[in-house]
């Protein structure tokens, strides 16, 4: 079954994008099969193919493109925060021409699908529905979206309050150091805040009450 979706993505738009493993299934046991994940998000960003992905189980693949020791091409999309949970993850992307988000989606599922089957020996669907997608419309949605991703974690046993900290999502690259450089576009929204990364930390923590929902379509 294909994994393109009905979704229409106009082109300077951003969108929330997430996808929820089939059933019960955990997407991510152990901290390889985040770091693959993360590999495949950003290798999957360029128009340029990368040959045997499966011999870079590690981030070492992803230090190359952003030193530019290996160039991947034009990006397709922009990618603008992340949030990968143990059976689920977000994203918020920016389409810079129509169609680059669902060509992304689709290298990027399954690409990490056929690693996840041979890894674990199975066969069949790795993702339910494969994804969804909710368009962010204006700059409100946009940054309580952010604020939403980024509260993820807060559902993981230890990490109410520690957001911050957790390694799959790009908070820290928020209020902190990018790790991924160029790969991450945060200056967009770190210029509401004018470049004030603790301004940013407080908008996000205070967002915990926010109404922001999935299921709003608006």
């Amino acid at each position: 079954m294909s994994i393109m979706r009905k979704y229409t993505f106009t082109e300077g738009e951003y969108y929330h994008v997430y996808s929820h493993a089939i059933g019960d299934m955990v997407l991510f046991s152990t901290d390889r099969d985040y770091k693959r994940f993360l590999t495949t998000l950003f290798v999957a960003n360029g128009k340029r193919d990368i040959s045997h992905l499966d011999r870079f189980p590690d981030l070492n693949l992803v230090s190359d493109i952003k030193n530019g020791k290996i160039d991947i091409g034009d990006n397709l999309i922009d990618i603008v925060g992340f949030c990968l949970m143990p059976n689920h993850f977000h994203l918020i992307l920016r389409e810079k021409r129509d169609g680059n988000i669902s060509l992304f989606m689709h290298k990027l599922l399954v690409s990490y699908a056929k690693y996840f089957n041979l890894k674990y020996k199975r066969r069949g669907h790795v993702f339910e529905r494969t994804f969804d997608a909710k368009y962010l419309n204006g700059d409100n949605y946009l940054l309580r979206a952010l604020a939403y991703v980024h509260l993820n974690p807060k559902d993981i046993k230890g990490w109410k309050g520690r957001e911050y900290k957790y390694s799959w999502s790009s908070f820290q690259d928020y209020i902190g150091e990018n790790r991924w450089r160029k790969l991450l576009q945060t200056d967009f929204l770190l210029n509401y805040f004018d470049a004030d990364r603790k301004e940013m930390r407080h908008f996000i923590e205070t967002a915990r009450n926010d109404n922001y929902s999935l299921d709003d379509r608006n």
